[in-house]
């Protein structure tokens, strides 16, 4: 092995790449418009990452396992719906307006995970299968309409509008969220474990890891900030459309392989899948300034997730032993 693989390889373990693409994004931002740097924008741009930022926190885990979690927008969706149908108003159906979605999430997690690691079905089609589920019982449910809710507590519509500092109380959760995660990834024995399964899973299950148990962990976990980011938006707008706002699956998976997640699973950082999440809002954020129609939005998107998988596959080959 020559030198420089040696001394990338050392750099790449604290140094990810996706952390020099961000600053040199924020530096381009700053250059093509000088609105970007503007307090406001900036609490904007860490706002609008938020919500597709919690999805993909818990894709992340779920791809270094080795699988994929589509169904995840259906589940933004039905946390929203449920959360304005329960109405919070008062304390006792805030509680329930929190606790049930994201109950709900972990549930159907349970039900992908079982499904892709006990009855070994392939993840995407089992995940698509599930969303294409909930979209439809939730759009039943409600008959296609807006759902809404005019007498909103101050606590509710506080989850997602309250600020610290000036900065959303999601943004700090969100920080939270990530060194959790992180922490216990790197640090844990059920991060290790994850590792293992994503790296090669018959040899994890013949080393006695409980893969079955842990594999399912990882789909509740995605389950559960799924229904955690539906909240948020039922907090923040408390008018939601069901057919347009499940549309979060593809942005958070985009940030995941961004980030440097690997597509076969056994490698990943939820910390990177935060960087690139802050890139997508930045590349977002500078596009709305100019103007930049949503179509176009969904063009650069694609673009980066293409770009992304064929960088760290190159990558990866150059870096092989």
């Amino acid at each position: 092995m020559s030198t420089s693989v040696k001394r990338r390889r050392l750099l790449g373990r604290f140094i990810s790449p996706i952390w020099m693409v961000l600053i040199a994004v924020v530096i381009i931002a700053a250059f093509i418009s000088d609105r970007f740097l503007s307090p406001y924008n900036m609490v904007t741009v860490l706002q609008q990452g938020v919500v597709t930022g919690i999805v993909a926190l818990g894709m992340t885990v779920v791809l270094i396992g080795g699988q994929f979690d589509l169904s995840t927008g259906a589940i933004v969706m039905m946390a929203a719906v449920m959360a304005l149908v329960i109405g919070p108003s008062d304390p006792a159906s805030i509680a329930l307006a929190i606790i049930l979605p994201l109950m709900s999430g972990a549930f159907i997690g349970a039900v992908n995970g079982l499904v892709v690691y006990k009855a070994r079905a392939n993840s995407i089609v089992a995940t698509i299968g599930m969303q294409f589920f909930l979209f439809g019982a939730v759009l039943a449910g409600v008959s296609g309409q807006h759902v809404r809710t005019d007498n909103m507590a101050a606590g509710f519509s506080g989850l997602a509008n309250a600020k610290l500092f000036g900065i959303p109380l999601p943004v700090y959760l969100f920080v939270v969220l990530v060194v959790v995660l992180s922490v216990v990834m790197d640090r844990t024995v059920f991060g290790r474990h994850v590792y293992g399964i994503g790296g090669d899973e018959e040899a994890s299950r013949r080393a006695g890891i409980r893969v079955v148990w842990t594999g399912t962990l990882t789909f509740v976990l995605s389950g559960m900030l799924a229904a955690l980011s539906g909240i948020f938006i039922a907090s923040l707008v408390g008018n939601v459309d069901p057919s347009a706002i499940g549309g979060y699956a593809f942005p958070a998976l985009t940030a995941v392989v961004l980030g440097g997640t690997s597509l076969s699973g056994g490698m990943g950082r939820p910390s990177d899948t935060a960087a690139a999440i802050l890139v997508i809002a930045v590349i977002n954020n500078v596009m709305t300034i100019l103007n930049y129609q949503y179509p176009i939005q969904l063009l650069v998107q694609g673009v980066v997730l293409a770009g992304a998988v064929a960088f760290y596959s190159l990558r990866r080959v150059e870096l092989a032993p």
